[in-house]
């Protein structure tokens, strides 16, 4: 299999402090350093060479996210779907670690999100890492962003009808098109990209998720959370959603991470599942019906 199975491919986020964060995304996160530029930190899980997070200094949240798409062709279908919407297209080719060529638009919500394609398209083998790792409860890779928006109809129907992904699951109370949560597939994974209400348009992310080999992996890499004296925020637990295995923390660069396993995959096919209330997605193993009052904030 020589593309991964997540089809999110990697994301920009504004972190309060850069060596705050990077003393905690390498030493206890685990990721490696791939390289830097114009003020920007370019880091992976190390399997591969492809970069899977990069950070900026000044706030927090998204700066943009991108999504891996299989070949030229398929990017250049999309460049024309999209410029011909009147939306504005830009090719940023080969100006990050890895890439080799991409489009960047903004999604309704005023999000950049980027299709690329990567140089580093093998598949991961533990024993032969693209670089050296040393951190045990590191990711295997990343997996996928949930973002935060005013309007989560506007951008779910988006992503749908205009960059071609399926819809998986749908929050919507009311059953009136009111969605408080849409997760969405690009391929056969769950979600490689989810959306939540927010109030705040300047919210742009609920979580950053972190792919973990299975729940142990998940305990020890909470083990380590504890050493750096970070609360888990929400967790270990499953969803009822995905229905993946999670746990939730805010890391010292101000932003939501997650670490997930077990996340399912979907036939093309499978109906859309509404949902007719938040609480009902939190928590399978117990009635968990509201979150801790910081899991509704975004960053």
């Amino acid at each position: 299999m020589h593309s991964k199975a997540q089809r999110f491919e990697h994301v920009e986020l504004k972190v309060n402090d850069l060596s705050k964060a990077m003393d905690f995304y390498k030493n206890a996160l685990g990721l490696v350093e791939i390289g830097k530029e114009d003020g920007v930190i370019y880091l992976g899980c190390g399997y591969d060479k492809n970069y899977d997070l990069a950070i900026s200094e000044g706030g927090t949240g998204v700066s943009h996210f991108a999504v891996r798409v299989d070949n030229e062709e398929e990017l250049e279908s999309f460049y024309k779907k999209i410029t011909n919407l009147g939306v504005k297209v830009v090719r940023h080719n080969g100006t990050e670690p890895g890439q080799v060529k991409g489009i960047r638009f903004p999604l309704p919500s005023g999000i950049p999100m980027e299709f690329v394609l990567v140089a580093d398209n093998s598949y991961v083998n533990p024993a032969r890492p693209a670089f050296p790792r040393n951190v045990a409860s590191a990711p295997l890779n990343i997996d996928h962003i949930n973002l935060m928006t005013v309007d989560v109809k506007k951008e779910t129907d988006f992503f749908h009808e205009v960059l071609n992904f399926k819809i998986s699951d749908i929050v919507d109370p009311e059953m009136n098109g009111k969605y408080m949560m849409s997760f969405m597939r690009f391929r056969g994974y769950h979600h490689d990209v989810a959306t939540t209400i927010t109030k705040n348009p300047n919210d742009t992310l609920h979580h950053l998720s972190w792919t973990m080999s299975n729940f142990e992996h998940i305990k020890v890499a909470c083990d380590v959370l504890s050493q750096f004296e970070i609360d888990v925020e929400m967790g270990p637990g499953r969803h009822p959603i995905g229905p993946n295995l999670y746990a939730y923390y805010l890391e010292p660069g101000g932003n939501r991470f997650e670490y997930v396993s077990e996340q399912a995959y979907l036939d093309p096919d499978s109906p859309v599942k509404i949902w007719r209330s938040m609480a009902d997605t939190l928590e399978s193993w117990s009635r968990l019906r509201k979150p801790p009052g910081s899991f509704i904030k975004g960053s």
